[in-house]
């Protein structure tokens, strides 16, 4: 993208999240001079004698559009994102903040698939749906047969593929059998 001012860098990465179905690379000298380059604009306006002159108002405008295009942009990954979980699908080109929201989600929806399974196997409507604070996301290596957790609760048979979230203790246990990896952590996230 050499060449190409911040804002058209801006646009172009617009076009291409929109267009594309997968997330678009965001580098990190990119994220460094957009930052630098809307903090020049900030100090050009708060120095301008002239705050109803062309040049000011120009600065408000393209402060505004900049704003509006890195809003869209990010609206758009968001969705990406909320599908890719939705679907226990890996996903490339996260930034960090997007790894760890991407992970919370992935966490959040196993417990609710498996709320969903322990609903529809038993029809009790009644049992609440469990936190997954102190769990851990795995996926299944090999097929498995049923299992009763550190809780008390039998879980499975689960299918070579399927990703559940387990306490520590089950899934160190499974992990040292073969029969699961765990998802692996995003950095500054939390487990």
């Amino acid at each position: 993208m050499s060449g190409k001012t911040i804002y058209d860098e801006v646009v172009e990465i617009w076009s291409l999240e929109r267009t594309s179905k997968s997330l678009v690379k965001i580098s990190e000298d990119w994220i460094k001079r957009l930052k630098e380059y809307a903090e020049e604009l900030k100090v050009r306006l708060r120095l301008a004698v002239d705050r109803d002159s062309i040049h000011s108002r120009l600065c408000e405008r393209e402060l505004e559009v900049l704003s509006t295009l890195v809003s869209d942009i990010f609206n758009v990954r968001l969705e990406k994102i909320v599908r890719a979980a939705i679907r226990g699908e890996a996903v490339e080109n996260l930034l960090p903040a997007e790894s760890r929201l991407y992970e919370s989600l992935l966490k959040s929806l196993t417990v609710y698939r498996e709320y969903i399974e322990y609903c529809s196997e038993t029809l009790d409507l009644t049992r609440e749906l469990t936190e997954a604070v102190d769990k851990v996301v795995v996926e299944f290596l090999k097929d498995a047969p049923a299992i009763v957790d550190a809780d008390g609760v039998t879980r499975g048979p689960f299918r070579e593929g399927s990703i559940a979230s387990l306490d520590h203790r089950t899934a160190d246990l499974l992990e040292r059998g073969g029969y699961v990896r765990r998802l692996p952590l995003i950095r500054g996230a939390s487990p």
